[in-house]
C-alpha cells in the first residue's frame, strides 16, 4: 500500500512540474493579404514580449495551452492558443479603418496626425501609386484630389501638366509650389521616377500652407520619397512594363471631292470661275492624318529599387529608365529619362540621426511645334488641301513651279527614300506639306539634374529636438538643332543650312534650421515649431547660331564647323541673383484628441521687393472639434466626426528680379549735338515703385470629415479665397516717355467646395472592394484690374491677331472674347428685318446665307463693342472616381476622370486662308432658305466676316468624362512563389484613354480644359500595356 501512495504521489509531482515548464516557441509572422513578412511585430503571451525580425522570425518561452497575441501597426491583432506544435505561422489581416485614423501626413517641417489636421490637405500614398503607369509624377494627382485641377498641356512625350489648386489666383502666374524632401524645386517635378513617391501631400488652404508664407499663395505640393524605413527586411523590386500607343481620334474633314466641289462653290458665290472642272476625279484625295500619326509608338519603363530597415536605420535606392515614342511624326516626337536615387537614415545613436537624399536625373527629348497655327504637323494636316499628293512622281508638275525655277528642279527640295514631298499649288503661308515639314526636324532637349538634401537631428532633451538640412538644386540643360537647306513653299524656304546651341545653368540652395518641442500636461497636449530658412537662386546661360556647315548630317554639324561668318550670332548672360530669408513658428495644441487648433506666423524677405515693403509677415489660426470623441457621442456607427475652420495669409512674390526699380534699357535714339546728329543712347526703361509688394491671398476655409461603419467616407471643405495687392501695369500718358511702373492694384476671387468620399470593405479574406472620388465646384472671377479700361487684353489668333480671349473686371479670367451670333439669315427679308430702334438696317451689307451678329450695345450697327463673353475656359466642376477590387489573388483597378461647364475656342482651322482645307461639319453649310440656321454660306467674298470675326460658331462645349485607366492584374504569392525566389509577382494588363464621352469635335478634350484655346494639340494617346512587378525574398 505504501509503494502504491508513493507512486501516485511522484505521478501527480510529475504532472505539476510539466504544467509548469515552458517551451521555446518558433513561427513567422505574415500579411495575410500578399505573404510577405512583418519586421517589427509584436508577439506577447504570459507578460513576456518580443519582436518579429526584419524575415518576419520569432522566438519566445511559453507553456502550452497559454494564450499568444501578435499586433503590427495597421493590422488587426490576432490571439491564439498555444499547443503542442512548436512552429507556428500567424497572418495579419490589414485593418484599414485604423489605419485611415491613424495615418499620419505632412505638413510642411514635420508631420501631423491625420485626425488633429485643421487644414484642407490632401493625400496620395504610394500604395495608390505603386500599380499604375505614370509617365510623369503629375498625373498621380489626376482625378484623384478634389480642388486640384491637372490638365495635360499636350500629349506629347515629356510634355508637362498645368496644375491649379482652388482655381486661377493671379494674372502674374497660379502654379504650386514644390517641395520634394524638403527642398524648395524650381521647373517642376518632372525629374522624379513615379516609383520613388512615398506620398504626395497637397496643401489647399492657407492654414494649412501659411508655413511657407510668401511661395505658399497658390497652394504646395510636398513630395516625400521612400526612404526604406517600411521596408520588411531587405527587398529588391523590379518592375517593368512595355506599351504600344496609338491615336484615339481623328477629326473628319473634307476628301478631295468634297473639297474640290465646295471650293467650286465659293467661286461661285463670289463671281468667280469654277476652278475644277469634274471634282469627282480627286476621290478621298489624301490623308494627311494618317500620314502625320504614328501607329503603334512604344511606351516602355524599367525600374529597380533595393530597400531595407534596421534598428539602426534604413536605405533605399533604385535606377529606372523611361521612353516614350509620340503619336505624331515619326521619329520626331520621343522623350528619355534615366534616374537614379539613393535615401539613407542613420540613427547615430539614441539622440542623433542623420539622412541623406540625393537623386540625379537625365533626359532627353525631341518635339514638334503644337497648339499653334503657325505650322504644328497636326495643324497643317487639318488645313492642307487633300488635293496635293504626299510625293510628287508626275516628270510634268516636277518640271514647272514651283519644283523648279527656270526650267531647273530646285536643289533644296525636300525628299526622302520615297521621292520628293508634294508641294501644294493652293494652300500657301505656313500650311506645307506636314511630313516634308517635321521631317526636315533634327533637334533635341536635353536636362541633367541633382537634387539633393542632408540633415541632422538631434535630441537636445526629452521632447525638445533640433534640426538642420541643406538642400541644392543644380540643373543644367540646353537643346542642339541643325536645320538643313530646304523648300517647302514659297515663304517656307532656306538656301543654306543652320546650327544653333544653347546652355543652362541654375542653382538653387536652400538652408532650414528647426527647434520642435512636445510635451503634454494631463490630457493637453502641445507642439511648437520655430525655424529660420535662406535660400538663394541663380543662374546662366549661353548660345548662338551659324550658317553654312559643309554638312547635311545632324551629327556632324556644329556651329564651329559652320563657315558664314556674318551670320554667327552669339548671346549669353546671367539671370539676376534671387534671394529669400525667412522666420516661421507653429503651435499645434490638442486637448485629449477632441479639440485641436494650430496656429502660424511666418516672416518673409525677398530681394524681388524695394526697401519699403521686403518683409512680408503672413499668419494662420485654424481649429477643429472632434466631437466622435465626446463623452456624449452615443453613435458607435460613427468612427469619426471632425468639423475645423481656418482663415489665413499667403503672399506671392512672383515678380521680376528688378519689377520695383528703374532699369536702364538701351536702343533708345536721340539727337545731339548743332547738326543733330542721330545717336544710339539709354533711357530708364520704367517709372520706379519702391512700394511694390507682395500679392497676398486670404483664404477662409470651412469643413468636415467624417467616417462610419469602418468603411464608409465623407468630407467637404468650402473656401473663400481672395487675392489682393494683384500686379498690374497701370498705363501712364505718352509724354512721360517710359513703361508704367508694376503696381499691387488689382484683385480676384475664387469660391467654391471640395467634396471627396470613400468606400473600401473587405467583406471576407478573400474578397474587397474599394470606391473613392471627388467632386469640385470652383467660380472664379476678376473684382479689379485697376486700369481706366477695366479689362486687359488675351491671346490672339492668326495674322490679323483677333482678340480671342479676354480679362475683364467682373468676369472669369480668359474668358472667350468675340460676338454673339443669333442664327443665319435665311432670306433678304430677314436682312432687311434685322433693325435698330430707330429703323435703320443692322447688318445692310449682309447676304442670305450670313450669320446675324448680336448687336450688344445696340446702337445700331455690328462694330468692336459689340464683343462680349462668348464662353468661359475654366471648367464649373471636375470630379474622379476611383474603384478598386480584388479577389484572391486578381485585382481589378478603374480610374474615371472628367470636367464640366467649360468651354473651348476650336481655332484649328486657318480663317486667313480660304482655300484650306475644312472641317467635314462644312457639308451642311447653309446651301438655300431652310437648309440650316448654325453654319453660314461658304464663299470666296466674305463680307460679313462670317469667318473672319471671333464668335460663337467657334465655341464648344469642353465637357468630358474618361474612362482614364483600366488594369486587371494577378498576384502570384505562396510556396511556388518562394520556390523560385519570390516574395510575389504581380503580373497585369493596364489600358489609358480607353473611352472618352464628350461633344467636343477637336483632337482633345482633355488638353484643352483650362486653356480654352485649341489650335491644333497634340492629343494623349490611347495605350494599351503588359506590366509586371516583382518582390524578391
Amino acid at each position: 500500500m505504501r509503494n502504491i501512495a508513493l507512486k501516485r504521489l511522484l505521478f501527480l509531482a510529475a504532472i505539476s512540474v510539466s504544467i509548469g515548464v515552458k517551451a521555446q516557441y518558433r513561427g513567422i509572422i505574415l500579411d495575410a493579404g500578399d505573404n510577405s513578412p512583418l519586421p517589427g511585430a509584436v508577439i506577447s503571451t504570459g507578460g513576456i514580449t518580443t519582436m518579429s525580425n526584419p524575415d518576419g522570425s520569432w522566438s519566445i518561452n511559453a507553456s502550452a495551452g497559454s494564450e499568444l497575441t501578435a499586433s503590427f501597426v495597421g493590422y488587426q491583432s490576432q490571439t491564439i492558443t498555444l499547443g503542442n506544435n512548436k512552429n507556428v505561422e500567424i497572418r495579419l489581416v490589414y485593418d484599414r479603418s485604423a489605419s485611415t485614423l491613424d495615418e499620419v501626413v505632412v505638413v510642411g517641417f514635420g508631420t501631423q496626425k491625420k485626425s488633429n489636421v485643421t487644414g484642407a490637405i490632401s493625400s496620395v500614398k504610394s500604395e495608390d501609386l505603386e500599380d499604375l503607369q505614370l509617365p510623369r509624377i503629375e498625373t498621380a494627382l489626376q482625378g484623384r484630389t478634389s480642388g486640384v485641377s491637372v490638365v495635360q498641356s499636350s500629349g506629347q512625350p515629356g510634355a508637362g501638366a498645368v496644375i491649379r489648386i482652388r482655381g486661377t489666383s493671379s494674372i502674374n502666374g497660379s502654379d504650386p509650389l514644390y517641395v520634394v524632401d524638403g527642398v524648395v524645386i524650381g521647373g517642376g517635378i518632372d525629374f522624379l521616377n513615379p516609383g520613388d513617391i512615398e506620398t504626395i501631400e497637397v496643401l489647399k488652404d492657407a492654414a494649412s500652407a501659411a508655413i511657407y508664407g510668401a511661395r505658399g499663395a497658390n497652394g504646395v505640393i510636398i513630395v516625400t520619397t521612400k526612404n526604406g524605413s517600411k521596408a520588411r527586411g531587405m527587398e529588391v523590386k523590379v518592375t517593368s512594363y512595355t506599351g504600344v500607343q496609338n491615336p484615339w481620334k481623328k477629326i473628319p474633314v473634307l476628301n478631295g471631292t468634297e473639297y474640290a466641289t465646295l471650293m467650286n462653290e465659293m467661286a461661285a458665290a463670289a463671281g468667280q470661275p469654277v476652278l475644277y472642272e469634274n471634282p469627282s476625279q480627286y476621290g478621298a484625295g489624301t490623308d494627311w492624318q494618317s500620314h502625320v500619326f504614328n501607329q503603334n509608338a512604344i511606351m516602355q519603363s524599367s525600374d529597380i529599387s533595393i530597400a531595407g530597415s534596421t534598428d539602426r536605420g534604413s536605405y533605399y535606392a533604385s535606377v529606372s529608365n523611361f521612353n516614350q515614342e509620340g503619336i505624331v511624326a515619326e521619329g520626331k516626337s520621343y522623350y528619355e529619362r534615366l534616374a537614379a536615387r539613393l535615401n539613407t537614415i542613420t540613427h547615430v545613436n539614441d539622440k542623433l540621426t542623420v539622412g541623406w537624399n540625393v537623386a540625379y536625373t537625365h533626359n532627353q527629348s525631341n518635339g514638334v511645334a503644337e497648339n499653334t497655327e503657325w505650322g504644328s504637323p497636326l495643324g497643317r494636316a487639318l488645313n492642307m488641301d487633300p488635293l496635293t499628293p504626299l510625293y510628287e512622281t508626275d516628270p510634268t508638275v516636277l518640271s514647272s513651279a514651283p519644283y523648279s525655277s527656270g526650267g531647273v528642279l530646285r536643289s533644296n527640295l525636300v525628299r526622302d527614300a520615297n521621292g520628293i514631298f508634294g508641294i501644294s499649288n493652293r494652300v500657301t503661308s505656313e500650311i506645307v506639306n506636314p511630313v516634308a515639314a517635321y521631317s526636315i526636324i533634327n533637334n533635341y532637349g536635353w536636362a541633367d539634374k541633382v537634387v539633393n538634401n542632408t540633415y541632422a537631428e538631434f535630441e537636445i532633451l526629452p521632447g525638445l529636438k533640433a534640426r538642420s538640412s541643406m538642400g541644392i538644386d543644380l540643373a543644367f540643360w540646353g537643346n542642339e538643332g541643325f536645320t538643313p537647306s530646304h523648300y517647302l513653299n514659297a515663304t517656307n524656304l532656306l538656301d543654306t543650312n543652320n546650327v544653333y546651341s544653347s546652355f543652362n545653368r541654375g542653382f538653387t540652395w536652400i538652408w532650414d534650421n528647426t527647434l520642435t518641442y512636445s510635451h503634454s500636461v494631463g490630457k493637453h497636449n502641445l507642439n511648437y515649431l520655430a525655424g529660420h530658412s535662406a535660400q538663394e537662386v541663380n543662374g546662366r546661360y549661353i548660345g548662338g547660331n551659324k550658317r553654312d556647315v559643309p554638312t547635311q548630317d545632324f551629327q556632324d554639324a556644329t556651329i564651329d564647323y559652320a563657315r558664314n561668318e556674318i551670320s554667327e550670332q552669339v548671346y549669353g548672360g546671367k539671370w539676376e541673383r534671387y534671394a529669400i530669408e525667412s522666420y516661421f513658428a507653429r503651435a499645434n495644441y490638442d486637448y485629449d484628441g477632441k479639440y485641436v487648433a494650430t496656429a502660424i506666423l511666418r516672416a518673409d524677405a525677398s530681394s524681388r521687393f524695394g526697401s519699403n515693403y521686403r518683409w512680408g509677415y503672413f499668419p494662420s489660426l485654424s481649429a477643429g472639434w472632434n466631437i466622435h470623441k465626446e463623452d456624449f457621442w452615443i453613435y458607435d456607427n460613427i468612427n469619426q466626426l471632425k468639423l475645423k475652420a481656418g482663415y489665413g495669409l499667403n503672399g506671392s512674390d512672383a515678380a521680376g528680379s528688378l519689377e520695383y526699380a528703374s532699369t536702364i534699357i538701351g536702343g533708345r535714339s536721340y539727337t545731339f549735338g548743332r547738326n543733330e546728329i542721330l545717336t544710339n543712347g539709354t533711357t530708364p526703361a520704367q517709372v520706379a515703385n519702391p512700394d511694390l509688394r507682395w500679392e497676398s491671398v486670404a483664404q477662409l476655409n470651412i469643413g468636415a470629415e467624417i467616417r462610419a461603419f469602418d468603411y464608409l467616407v465623407f468630407g467637404f471643405d468650402v473656401f473663400n479665397r481672395r487675392t489682393n495687392d494683384m500686379k498690374t501695369r497701370p498705363p501712364l500718358p505718352s509724354y512721360i516717355g517710359n513703361d508704367p511702373s508694376t503696381a499691387n492694384v488689382g484683385s480676384m476671387l475664387n469660391q467654391g467646395i471640395d467634396i471627396e468620399f470613400g468606400y473600401d470593405r473587405a467583406y471576407n479574406q478573400d474578397f474587397s472592394i474599394g470606391v473613392s472620388g471627388n467632386v469640385s465646384f470652383i467660380k472664379n472671377e476678376v473684382v479689379l484690374i485697376g486700369n481706366d479700361a477695366g479689362y486687359l487684353t488675351g491671346a490672339g489668333w492668326g495674322p490679323q491677331g483677333l482678340e480671342i480671349t479676354r480679362i475683364t473686371e467682373g468676369l472669369p479670367i480668359g474668358y472667350l472674347f468675340g460676338y454673339q451670333t443669333d442664327g443665319v439669315f435665311q432670306n433678304m427679308n430677314d436682312v432687311y428685318g434685322y433693325t435698330s430702334s430707330e429703323g435703320d438696317t443692322i447688318q445692310p451689307g449682309a447676304k442670305p446665307g450670313d450669320f446675324r451678329f448680336v448687336d450688344i450695345n445696340g446702337d445700331g450697327e455690328i462694330t468692336a463693342d459689340d464683343r462680349t463673353m462668348i464662353g468661359n475656359p475654366t471648367p464649373d466642376w471636375t470630379a474622379g472616381i476611383t474603384v478598386d477590387m480584388s479577389y484572391k489573388n486578381w485585382d481589378l483597378n478603374i480610374f474615371g476622370q472628367g470636367v464640366f461647364g467649360n468651354d473651348i475656342y476650336n481655332a484649328t482651322r486657318r480663317y486667313d486662308l480660304p482655300t484650306s482645307n475644312m472641317p467635314a461639319t462644312a457639308i451642311d453649310r447653309w446651301t438655300g432658305e431652310g437648309s440650316t440656321n448654325t453654319h453660314p454660306r461658304l464663299t470666296f467674298d466674305d463680307r460679313n466676316k462670317n469667318f473672319a470675326r471671333s464668335s460663337d460658331f467657334y465655341v464648344e462645349d469642353g465637357s468630358f468624362f474618361r474612362l482614364k485607366s483600366l488594369q486587371l492584374g494577378y498576384t502570384l504569392t505562396g510556396n511556388f512563389a518562394e520556390s523560385i525566389g519570390l516574395r510575389k509577382m504581380r503580373i497585369y494588363y493596364a489600358g489609358t484613354n480607353l473611352l472618352t464621352f464628350t461633344k467636343y469635335s477637336g483632337f482633345d478634350p482633355e488638353i484643352g480644359a483650362g486653356m480654352g484655346v485649341d489650335r491644333g494639340i497634340y492629343p494623349q494617346a490611347r495605350v494599351n500595356t503588359i506590366g509586371v512587378n516583382i518582390t524578391f525574398k
